[in-house]
Parts: C-alpha cells; structure tokens; sequence
C-alpha cells in the first residue's frame, strides 16, 4: 500500500512538471491598441477668486449663497467695525483742522500776518528816527552816542522783521506739510473702511460662502469663494508617467456621478513642478463635449491617450523578451523585432513578425 501511494505522488509530480515547463505557442493578430495614462482627479472652475476681508467686524449683511450666480460689481456682504468708522471720522477731523490752519485766513497765520505789520510799523519808526539824528550829528546837535543808540535800534527792528519772516515761511511749509498728511491719513482710512463692503470682482458662480449674518469676521478670513469660465478636469499623474504628457492630447473622463458613460476632452494645461498636496504632478484637461451639469469637487477617472492604431499586428507581452526579441517555432536564435505601443497585455510589432509566424513562451524564459 505504501509504494502504491509514492507511485501516485511521482506520477502526479511528474506531470506538474512536464505542465510548468510546456512551451505556450501563440501567433500575431491584429487588434485595435490603445496606450494611456490613468489619472484620478476633480472638477474644477477655470478661474476662481477668495473674497477675503482686509479687517476684522461683524457681517451685518450677507446677499448670497451658494451656488448664486453673481455679476460683476454686485454687492456680497457689508461689514460693520466701529473701530474703523471711529478712526475714519477722527482722521477727517484732523485733516480739516491742519486744512484749516494752512489758510491765510486761519488764526496762526493772521497772528504772524500782526507780527509782521507791527515789526514794519517799528522798523519805519525806527528806521526815521535814525535818519534824524544821523543829520543831527553831521550839524554837530547830537552826540554820537545818541546817533549809535538810534542806528542800534533801526539794525535791531530789521533782524527782527528778518526773523518774524522766516518763522513766517518756517510756519507756511510746516502747516502745509501737516494738511498734506492729514489729507493722505484720512484717504487711506477711508479707503480702509472700503474693505467693509464688498463687491464681486467679475461675473461667477458662488462656491463657497462660509459666513453668514451676524458672525464674526477675522482679518484675512475667507467670507466667499466665486469661480467663472469653464470646468476643467483637475488631473493627478504619477512622477512615472508625467513625461509622456503633452498638450492637445484626448482624454476620456468618466465622472463618479454619472458611471459608465465617459466623455470626450483634451489636456489644456500641465503645471510644471511636482505638487506636494497632491503628492503628483497636475494636469489639467477640457471637455470637447457637451457635460452633464457639473459641480466643483466632483470626482472623476481618466484616461489621457498618449497613442493609439486601428487594426495593429501585436502579440501577447509576455511573448516579448528582452531585448525586443521574440522566439519563432522551427527557428533556434531568437528574433529581434521592432516594437511599436505597449500595454500591460499586449505590444504592437512594427516589423520582424507577420501573421503566419508561430511564437513561443517558455515558462522558464524571462519576458518584458
């Protein structure tokens, strides 16, 4: 019983054997080839656009919602920071009190403007005075001590006139300088408090709008996101493949909310570095047909055609060996051939093989 049982368990092995190392044997045919690139992605608005608020308030007023159409210049939220409006008046008091002070009428200048008239009014005097007893001490009737006395007050009155005018000039660029200010300070607060109301900034579709009324608005918080143009198929493609992509190449998307039925489109735009929150280069591709109605963040499948032919003559993969060589039945050197496109299942021969020649896969040989 024993060797009858070792009988059975070496027949069954040798015909395991003999199965591993039986020659598969196969011939050219033509079959319609495609090679591509799988990508996984989502849909995407050709141009998208943050609304972003440049100070911190409460959302007083908010006009839309998602998936609102918008135009251009339409009014989206308005924004109330007391703060704000508190320093815009006090910036508008101020520069019309520094506008006011560079008048020649304001009180400043006309009291400078009285100075001037009465150091004129002393330097005449003086200036007289001077002139008398000058004429007086040629007729001998002075002393020259009294002369003196009298061009020492005349010389006086002049500096003094010089001094009163160069305060005067001192004061008239001080006091423009300070409007001038006043004036920029205010514009910019008021351009400022422009950031409390908000327009759109072209025609668009609201993607996003995360505030509502009432809440509460940080400086640089998003209060809307709006995209306009086309949808696009925003694609992911591994570092491995992203060198056969070009522009112009077709593309066939199958988006998750319609499966089965895939669509026609062509690669737009390729992103030139590698995308570290992707984890993969992107790429982006058009439809060339009319869509079902799309929705941002859609998910999606695709294949970007990097080439394809009707009716080639090819030949299973694992039929090819290495060094684009193949071996024919009946011949004992392998065959090169020349390749043409290559899929995971089959290679296209573009010479070297015709229809009529029997292949052989040896399941000891290596293959490409």
């Amino acid at each position: 019983m024993k060797s009858y049982r070792l009988s059975i368990i070496s027949t069954a092995a040798l015909l395991l054997l003999a199965s591993c190392n039986r020659d598969d044997v196969t011939s050219p045919e033509h079959k319609d080839i495609v090679d591509a690139v799988f990508a996984s992605g989502t849909v995407i608005m050709e141009d998208t656009y943050h609304v972003t608020s440049q100070t911190a308030g409460i959302l007083t007023e908010s006009f839309i919602k998602e998936g609102d159409s918008v135009k251009a210049g339409q009014l989206l939220f308005n924004l109330e920071n007391n703060t704000e409006q508190a320093m815009e008046a006090g910036a508008s008091a101020n520069y019309r009190y520094a506008d006011s002070n560079n008048s020649p009428h304001s009180p400043i200048w006309q009291k400078l403007k009285q100075q001037q008239l009465q150091a004129l009014d002393q330097l005449a005097t003086d200036s007289v005075q001077y002139v008398r007893y000058h004429n007086l001490y040629v007729s001998h009737a002075v002393a020259k001590a009294e002369m003196d006395k009298m061009k020492l007050a005349y010389e006086n009155s002049k500096s003094n006139l010089r001094q009163i005018e160069s305060n005067m000039a001192d004061t008239r660029k001080s006091l423009q300088v300070e409007a001038l200010n006043a004036k920029a300070n205010y514009i910019a607060q008021k351009e400022g408090n422009k950031q409390t109301v908000f327009q759109a900034p072209y025609n668009g579709i609201v993607l996003n709008a995360p505030k509502a009324k009432g809440d509460l608005v940080k400086n640089g918080e998003m209060l809307a996101e709006i995209g306009s143009g086309d949808y696009l198929a925003k694609l992911m493609v591994s570092e491995d493949d992203i060198s056969r992509v070009r522009l112009g190449q077709e593309v066939y998307i199958e988006f998750n909310t319609e499966r089965g039925k895939s669509y026609k489109a062509h690669v737009c735009r390729i992103f030139p570095a590698f995308s570290d929150e992707d984890q993969s280069f992107i790429v982006e591709a058009k439809c060339d047909v009319e869509t079902p109605a799309l929705r941002e963040g859609t998910q999606l499948q695709a294949n970007i055609i990097i080439a394809a032919r009707k009716q080639a003559l090819v030949i299973p993969r694992r039929f090819l060996l290495d060094g684009n060589k193949v071996q024919v039945k009946g011949e004992s050197n392998q065959r090169s051939v020349q390749k043409g496109i290559v899929t995971p299942e089959w290679v296209e021969i573009r010479a070297g093989l015709k229809e009529t020649d029997k292949i052989i896969f040896r399941n000891n040989g290596k293959s490409n």
